[in-house]
C-alpha cells in the first residue's frame, strides 16, 4: 500500500498531487451534494474584500494566497492567507470544524484546481469563488458533485461553470 502511495519528491507539503506516480490515488469519492443554502451575490464584493483584508502579506509581497469564508447570510466567518493556497484552504477548513460552521461560501485568491473543489465537496461546501481560472478537472468535478463554481471572478463579473441556481441577484 505504501508503495501505492510513493511520491518523488523532496518536499513534504503540498497539494497532494506534485510527485504522485499515479494520478488515480489522488482522485477522492465524492457525494453529491445536496441544495441546502442559497448566495445572494450582493454579498459578493464583500467577499473579494475579504480576501484582500487577510492577504495582509501578500499584499506587501505578491506571493501570498488566501482563503475568506462568508456565511449564506454574507456574514464573514474567517479568512486566512498562507504561501500555499491549499495550506490556506486547509487552515479555513480547520476553522470550519472548530467552529462549527454551516452553510459556507468560499471566496478563493487563486485558481480553482479539482483539489480544491474536492476539499470543498468532502467538506459539504456548495459554493466556491476563484479569483483565477478553474481547471477542466475542478469544473467537471463541481458538476458531480454538485458545487456552484464560479471564477475569474472580478469586482463585477463572474464565470459561474456549474450550479447557477445557487446565486441570486447579479454581481
Amino acid at each position: 500500500n505504501l508503495k501505492d502511495q510513493r511520491r518523488s519528491m523532496a518536499g513534504r507539503t503540498g497539494c497532494g498531487i506534485c510527485g504522485t506516480e499515479n494520478l488515480d490515488k489522488v482522485y477522492k469519492e465524492v457525494s453529491r451534494l445536496p441544495n441546502t443554502y442559497t448566495f445572494d451575490l450582493k454579498h459578493y464584493h464583500f467577499g473579494l474584500q475579504k480576501i484582500r483584508e487577510a492577504q495582509q502579506i501578500g499584499a506587501a509581497t505578491g506571493s501570498m494566497h488566501a482563503v475568506a469564508a462568508l456565511d449564506s447570510e454574507g456574514n464573514f466567518l474567517g479568512g486566512i492567507e498562507d504561501i500555499g493556497r491549499h495550506v490556506a484552504l486547509d487552515k479555513v477548513l480547520g476553522l470550519k470544524a472548530i467552529n462549527n460552521w454551516k452553510k459556507e461560501v468560499l471566496f478563493l485568491s487563486s485558481r480553482a484546481s479539482f483539489e480544491m473543489v474536492q476539499k470543498a465537496a468532502v467538506s459539504g461546501i456548495e459554493i466556491v469563488f476563484a479569483i483565477s481560472a478553474p481547471t477542466n478537472t475542478a469544473i467537471e468535478l463541481a458538476r458531480k458533485a454538485n458545487i456552484t463554481l464560479a471564477a475569474f471572478c472580478r469586482e463585477n463579473s463572474a464565470n459561474v461553470y456549474t450550479a447557477p441556481e445557487r446565486l441570486l441577484g447579479s454581481f
